[in-house]
């Protein structure tokens, strides 16, 4: 691919041999790259700016149509006045993809140009340029984060008429401040970080998204899996085929060994789902207002999880003595699950209390079952429900 190439566009009365464009072509050959001057539009003209430069845009596709704008590492339009109208025309019109600006005293009319997809090296304007509003081009340029070179008391040739110089000194401001090569390196350089920064985050993003569909899918087929075993175990029940839970099933609960974290989430999701359902005489934000802090606690306490083909059924904890959540899943109960996890608590921690509501009836027959007696009534102040407590 070849260096670059600089596409000198000229006012209507500045020629590309004028010092803006001739300095500028002096800078860029210098750092090897092609130049093409527009010496003319092949248009008369009439004072209709508009209609000049559409005319001198279409003169300009026929004129560059063999040059191959796409073999240039870097192409660069250097425009002065109703040139910087005429390049960003150009630049739509043949559809081109890798040019970067540099704008000479721009026109009101090359407002409507300036968007935030444009690359832009930089504009450079003469505050008393009676052919732009300075205001309006400073707040056009801070909107989009386009580097503006003013030059102080400096008309439409960014000259003062009184002082060469000064003038001299301008032109040099200008070609170090916008028109050095090394500006349109940074802006590719730029480019090419973001571009890369970008591709990086959708690729990392549709990695993400591959592994959630294929956990997700993961999820469903267990899921699945575990309906199917549940319905076979329902119709065995149905058939009167009693299926019950065997103690090689039950494990110890591990937080720092791998897979915790979803044996963790699965009891949990067992937690929320079973009292909602059970105890829904209390609102269900009551449930999920404290999943966090339940889940916390199960992270800190003793607990046995009961788990059948691959799939987690119920689990009890207790943080010594006091038991926080004794559950099965719905659709394997009566299976004797609860009382196995019950009696490794026992076995664990010799003594156990719970409180339950009052209104839990299955609750409380459960307990009672397994040997657990009531030793006080109380009113929870979080729910205003009544709970028993119960001893083994």
């Amino acid at each position: 691919m070849k260096q670059g190439l600089l596409l000198l566009l000229p006012g209507i009365r500045y020629s590309v041999d004028c010092p803006l464009l001739y300095y500028t072509r002096v800078a860029y050959s210098y750092a090897g790259y092609e130049v093409l001057p527009i010496e003319d539009y092949d248009v008369k003209d009439n004072g209709d700016l508009g209609a000049y430069a559409d005319k001198a845009t279409k003169n300009l596709v026929k004129r560059l149509k063999d040059v191959h704008f796409d073999e240039y590492e870097h192409v660069v339009f250097a425009e002065k006045s109703i040139g910087t109208v005429i390049g960003m025309m150009l630049e739509d019109v043949m559809g081109l993809d890798n040019i970067t600006h540099i704008i000479y005293t721009p026109l009101d009319a090359t407002f409507t140009y300036l968007t935030p997809t444009r690359r832009i090296a930089g504009i450079a304007a003469g505050t008393d340029d009676k052919h732009i509003e300075i205001k309006a081009l400073r707040a056009a340029c801070k909107k989009l984060g386009l580097p503006l070179t003013e030059i102080k008391n400096s008309g439409h040739r960014l000259e003062g008429g009184k002082d060469v110089t000064k003038d001299i000194s301008a032109v040099a401001q200008v070609i170090a401040s916008i028109a050095d090569p090394k500006i349109v390196d940074d802006i590719a350089k730029k480019e090419a970080e973001a571009k890369a920064a970008a591709e990086k985050k959708a690729a990392e993003e549709k990695a993400a998204a591959e592994e959630k569909a294929a956990e997700e899918k993961a999820a469903a087929e267990k899921k699945a899996a575990a309906e199917k075993k549940a319905a076979e175990r329902e119709a065995a029940k149905k058939a009167g085929k009693f299926i019950p839970a065997e103690a090689s099933n039950v494990w110890k609960f591990d937080y720092y060994s791998k897979g915790s974290n979803k044996t963790l989430d699965t009891m949990m999701e067992i937690w929320l789902q079973s009292n909602v359902k059970e105890q829904s005489f209390i609102a269900k934000k009551y449930w999920s207002k404290n999943f966090k802090e339940v889940s916390r606690v199960m992270s800190l306490a003793s607990v046995y999880y009961y788990e059948e083909d691959g799939q987690i059924m119920g689990f009890a904890g207790s943080m010594e003595e006091s038991m926080v959540a004794i559950v099965v899943a719905e659709g394997e109960r009566d299976r004797g699950i609860g009382t196995l996890l019950l009696d490794k608590l026992k076995d664990e921690m010799g003594i156990l209390e719970v409180s339950v509501y009052t209104k839990n009836k299955g609750a409380l027959t459960f307990f009672q079952k397994n040997e657990f007696k009531a030793t006080d009534i109380q009113i929870e102040s979080a729910t205003g429900e009544e709970i028993v407590l119960l001893h083994w």
